[in-house]
């Protein structure tokens, strides 16, 4: 792989980072807005973020496999 490839593959999973930190912030405000104590809204908000990622990954795993 270059260095631009390579370059753009870490800029791509700190967006992806990002946006999962970002969704999974709004999954907790949205699991509070619904009444759920706390603990329970942080442990939704994880799963969104883990399935954020998770699904960023898989997509990104793709593109990169087709790219080459």
């Amino acid at each position: 792989m270059s260095m631009n490839g390579l370059l753009f593959l870490f800029l791509t999973l700190a967006v992806l980072g990002m946006a999962a930190i970002l969704a999974g912030v709004i999954g907790f405000g949205v699991a509070r807005w619904a009444g759920s104590p706390i603990p329970d809204a942080v442990v939704r908000g994880a799963i969104v973020c883990a399935g954020t990622l998770t699904i960023g990954i898989a997509v990104l795993a793709v593109l990169v496999t087709a790219m080459r």
